[in-house]
């Protein structure tokens, strides 16, 4: 492995797929820093050449260690430690730095680079705890280097013209740094919207490719329900030959009823045909068209008086197709029953369906005999209809409920999902 993919794999330590952008450039920026800090406090190493004895070689040898130690905890995932560990060692170290030389060799330059790894680690974007806690490690030790001096730790074998040397030499360390960060921010920060970019032209692209996906399904679920709808209308037909074919009464009955039956589960697949999405379909229109449907084909449309309330309320097809053959079963009864023997212009029929509190009431009343006073659902001689309503309620997971009140009253509550 050559000394660049070192470096690279370096900066890598702690890197995982779950991190946002601002999060890997953090971790990657830590890295670089600890390997920027090590690289200068090796060559703060030449300052031995100017005190020589007096030159602070464990303890620079200790910072470079804490450095090292704070890229082991970055290899090791744990990338929150890395970052305070670099933090507190950075920042004590400028403390030593600026205690032990005296100010005129402006070691306070270094704080420089230091701000400029601030605006490294941060995001601008939201709050970021991390760097508020970088910025304000920064600020204590800057100011307690202002206020502090302990000349105690001060080195006292400098010469006035070796001062200004290291004037010099730390103007051209620090200004070097802050360029050098300066640069690797701005590649930085090009890499990661590079980075997005590509993404972002990938997820275009995934995007186009999904609606692509998604209006060929769209046709294709249009050809089924229009084919379900088209094969039910052929059912319909055979049934119209088959009771024009015989000339028992009851059995043309029961074909009637079943056409019925077919008719309204076709006319789902129609609504949702008409239906962009093809996901469901307001009840209420479908009510008005069946209700229109089955009142034709007995040809009392015009003697009946109906009355519609409808609340705008979507059902998908695992619940219209139930509850279209619920209502189809009602309004049959009320056509065969409750318009029986009935003198024409007094007859009304009302329907209601109503948004009640996560669930929807179906109300449907006539103005019909009603039911029989000893009408009893539970026993197993209940017509057909009658079971059906049950049963498809049941399926809903609805409650049906049987009354009288000025004709025959039915009312169903079922959870709308």
């Amino acid at each position: 492995m050559n000394l660049k993919a070192l470096f690279f794999r370096v900066l890598d330590f702690g890197l995982q797929n779950d991190q946002s952008f601002h999060d890997k450039r953090r971790v990657k920026s830590v890295n670089l820093l600890n390997v920027i800090v090590i690289l200068f406090l090796m060559i703060g190493l030449t300052n031995w050449f100017f005190i020589k004895a007096d030159f602070p070689i464990l303890i620079e040898l200790g910072f470079m260690a804490v450095a090292a130690t704070s890229l082991f905890l970055s290899y090791k995932k744990h990338v929150d430690s890395a970052f305070v560990v670099f933090t507190v060692n950075v920042n004590l170290s400028l403390f030593f730095i600026g205690q032990y030389y005296p100010s005129e060799t402006g070691t306070y330059l270094f704080y420089f680079p230091v701000i400029v790894s601030i605006v490294l680690l941060n995001n601008p974007s939201r709050i970021d705890k991390c760097s508020a806690l970088h910025f304000l490690i920064c600020l204590l030790s800057f100011t307690l280097s202002l206020i502090v001096d302990l000349p105690g730790w001060q080195v006292k074998t400098i010469e006035p013209s070796q001062i200004k040397v290291l004037w010099y030499y730390d103007v051209f360390l620090s200004v070097f740094l802050t360029g050098l960060l300066t640069f690797l921010l701005n590649r930085t920060i090009f890499n990661q919207n590079k980075e997005i970019l590509v993404q972002l032209k990938d997820i275009e692209k995934t995007k186009a490719e999904v609606k692509i996906s998604l209006k060929e399904k769209e046709i294709l679920l249009a050809e089924l329900h229009h084919r379900v709808k088209n094969n039910l209308a052929i059912i319909s037909g055979l049934l119209n030959l088959q009771e024009d074919a015989i000339n028992n009464t009851e059995a043309k009955q029961v074909i009637s009823e079943t056409k019925n039956r077919i008719m309204s589960m076709a006319l789902v697949h129609k609504m949702l045909f008409k239906n962009p999405e093809f996901k469901k379909i307001d009840f209420g229109k479908y009510s008005s068209e069946l209700i229109s449907e089955l009142f034709n084909s007995y040809h009392l449309i015009d003697d009946v008086t109906i009355e519609e309330d409808y609340d705008v309320i979507n059902l998908s097809i695992n619940t219209s197709i139930p509850l279209g053959l619920i209502l189809n079963e009602i309004v049959t009864n009320s056509i065969k029953y409750g318009f029986k023997d009935e003198p024409a212009g007094n007859n009304k029929f009302f329907i209601s369906i109503k948004n009640a509190h996560n669930s929807v009431s179906l109300i449907v009343k006539d103005s019909g005999k009603g039911f029989d006073k000893d009408f009893n659902t539970d026993l197993e001689t209940s017509s057909l209809g009658i079971v059906l309503i049950k049963s498809l309620t049941e399926q809903i997971e609805g409650k049906v409920l049987f009354s009288n009140n000025n004709g025959a009253k039915i009312e169903i509550n079922f959870p709308n999902n």
